[in-house]
C-alpha cells in the first residue's frame, strides 16, 4: 500500500480529533453514532479505513502483551521453551494463535520466541511426540500442534534455517494420528492414546474434528489428494457416529467404545463445532465449490450461532454456554470461542457465500472484547465477553480467547489473505519424517485402500489378542 501523503495525513489527524473517545478498554475507533464501524470501505487507501485497521490491530497487540507475559511466567516454573505447567497442547494453541494475528496485522513482535518454542516442542523426532511428554499426550494434544504447524504453513511464518519445514511437522503429526486411527466401532480417533488412560474408550470430537480440520487443510496446501481422501473418510465416518447429525447438525463431544458407540455425550463446546466447520470450509475450497460441502458448512453454521451466540446477549457475541454461565471453565474451556472465532473468519474466507453470516458475529464479538478487557493497568480480558466490564478473569488463556477474536475480525479487514499453498509458499514443501522408525508408516504417501481399512480391523483383533494372552501369562505365573 502506498503511503498517505502530507494533505491524507492532516485529513487523518483531523478526523482523529473528531472522532468521539471510545467507552472501552481497547481504544478501537468509533464513527459519529459512537458504535464501531460496523462494515469498513472496502478500499484500503481510505482514510476512515487506515484509522479503523489501525485501531484493530494496536488492540491485537494491547492484548497479546499481557497474553505473553503470563505465557514467560508459566515456561518460567517448567524451565522448557514452549511447556507449561500443568499442561502441554494450550501452548500450541496460543502460537497457532499469534501466528494467525501476526499474518493478519503484519505484527511480528513475538515472532521470534514463538518461531523456536515452536520447533522445540516438535522434538527430537520432529513429530511432536516427546518421550519426556508421550505417556500423557492424547490424540487432541498432538492435533493443536499440527494445527499450528500447518497454520504457519498457510500464513507464509518464517521457516526454521537447518529444520524440516512447518508442513514436514504437520504430516508428521498427520500420519501418527492416521496410523492410530482404529477399527473399533467401525473407524475414528480415540481421545486418548494409551488403554490405561482414562479416555482411552471415548471418540471424542475434537480429536476427529481436529483430525479432519488437519487432513483437509494438509490437502488444500500441499495438493497431495491422499490427504484430502482421509478427509472424506473422517467426515464419513463421523457422521456415521453419533458425533455429527447431518440431519440437525448437532455435534456431540464424545462417544463410548464400551457401549459400542450407540450414544454421545451431548455437551455442547465451541470449538467442536469450530473444527468440523473450518474442515468442511477447506473441503469446499479443495473441491471447487462441491454443494455437499456448502451444505454441511451451512448446517453447521446454523447450530453453531443457535447455541453459542446467545439471544439474550443480542445475537452476536460468542460465549460457550455450558460452562461461563456457572463461572467453571477450565483453562482449556477458556479458549474454546477464541479458536472459533479465526476458524469462522477462515470459512468466511473460504466460502464466500457465507461472508455475511459470520461477519456480524465477528464484529460482535470485537466490539464485546473492547469493553471486557479492562482488567488492572494492562488489558486484562475477562472470561464473558457478553458483560459490559471485566469480571475478574485473568490469565494467558483468556488473552489469547481474546486475541483469537480480535484476529478473527481483522482476518476479514483490509487486504484479506486466503491460505497460502505450495505454489505460493514454496519454502513450506513436505518432507517425510520417520515417526517411528519404520519409513513403510508414511501414510501420507501412498492414497487409503482396502487394504488399510481391513488392517485397521486387524491391528485391534491383534492388540486384543495380545491383552488377553498377557493377562493369562500373568495369572498363569502368579
Amino acid at each position: 500500500m502506498i503511503g498517505p501523503s502530507w494533505a491524507q495525513l492532516c485529513g487523518i489527524a483531523l478526523l482523529l480529533l473528531n472522532v468521539p473517545s471510545a467507552a472501552h478498554a481497547l481504544d478501537i475507533k468509533v464513527d459519529d453514532r459512537g458504535s464501531s464501524i460496523e462494515e469498513p470501505p472496502e478500499k484500503e487507501t481510505d482514510l476512515l479505513m487506515v484509522i479503523w485497521l489501525d485501531s484493530v490491530i494496536k488492540a491485537g497487540k494491547d492484548v497479546a502483551a499481557p497474553m505473553m507475559k503470563f505465557y514467560h511466567q508459566n515456561v518460567s516454573v517448567t524451565g522448557i521453551p514452549g511447556k507449561l505447567d500443568e499442561t502441554w497442547y494450550v501452548a500450541a494453541s496460543m502460537f497457532m494463535t499469534w501466528i494467525q494475528f501476526a499474518s493478519a496485522s503484519n505484527v511480528d513482535t513475538y515472532d521470534d520466541v514463538v518461531s523456536h518454542d515452536l520447533m522445540f516442542q516438535a522434538g527430537d523426532d520432529y513429530n511432536y511426540f516427546d518421550s519426556n511428554y508421550s505417556k500423557d499426550i492424547g490424540n487432541d494434544d498432538q492435533m493443536f500442534w499440527g494445527l499450528a504447524t500447518i497454520t504457519a504453513s498457510e500464513t507464509g511464518f518464517k521457516e526454521v534455517k537447518g529444520k524440516p519445514s512447518w508442513t514436514s511437522l504437520a504430516r508428521a503429526v498427520f500420519n501418527m494420528m492416521a496410523d492410530r486411527w482404529d477399527g473399533e466401532c467401525g473407524g475414528g480417533s480415540r481421545w486418548q492414546i494409551w488403554q490405561i488412560k482414562n479416555g482411552f474408550n471415548l471418540k471424542n470430537s475434537i480429536s476427529n474434528g481436529g483430525f479432519f480440520a488437519l487432513a483437509a487443510r494438509l490437502g488444500l496446501f500441499t495438493k497431495n489428494e491422499t490427504y484430502a481422501d482421509w478427509a472424506n473418510k473422517i467426515w464419513d465416518w463421523s457422521q456415521d457416529s453419533p458425533l455429527v447429525n447431518n440431519h440437525t447438525w448437532y455435534v456431540c463431544d464424545s462417544t463410548n467404545t464400551a457401549d459400542g458407540c450407540k450414544g454421545g455425550d451431548r455437551t455442547q463446546w465451541s470449538y467442536n463445532y469450530g473444527s468440523y466447520i473450518l474442515g468442511a470450509a477447506f473441503m469446499y475450497k479443495h473441491t471447487k465449490g462441491d454443494d455437499i460441502w456448502l451444505k454441511r458448512v451451512n448446517g453447521l453454521l446454523d447450530t453453531t450461532f443457535k447455541t453459542f451466540y446467545p439471544k439474550k446477549y443480542g445475537g452476536n457475541i460468542v460465549s460457550d454456554v455450558n460452562c461461563e454461565p456457572v463461572n467453571h471453565c477450565n483453562r482449556n474451556e477458556l479458549c474454546f470461542k477464541g479458536y472459533l472465532s479465526m476458524w469462522l473468519a477462515s470459512t468466511a474466507i473460504l466460502v464466500p457465500s457465507t461472508h455475511d453470516r459470520i461477519l456480524p458475529k465477528l464484529q460482535g464479538s470485537l466490539e464485546a472484547i473492547a469493553k471486557i478487557c479492562s482488567g488492572e493497568s494492562d488489558d486484562l480480558c475477562g472470561m464473558r465477553w457478553y458483560e459490559d466490564h471485566w469480571d475478574g478473569m485473568k490469565g494467558m488463556e483468556v488473552q489469547m480467547a481474546a486475541l483469537g477474536g480480535i484476529t478473527g475480525r481483522l482476518m476479514l479487514m483490509g487486504d484479506v489473505k486466503g491460505p497460502k499453498n505450495i505454489d505460493t509458499n514454496p519454502g513450506g514443501k513436505e518432507e517425510a519424517i520417520d515417526t517411528d522408525g519404520n519409513s513403510s508408516k508414511d501414510i501420507s504417501s501412498r492414497r487409503i485402500t482396502t487394504g488399510d481399512k481391513a488392517g485397521a480391523w486387524i491391528f485391534g483383533v491383534l492388540t486384543m489378542a495380545l491383552a488377553v494372552g498377557g493377562a493369562v501369562w500373568l495369572l498363569w505365573a502368579a
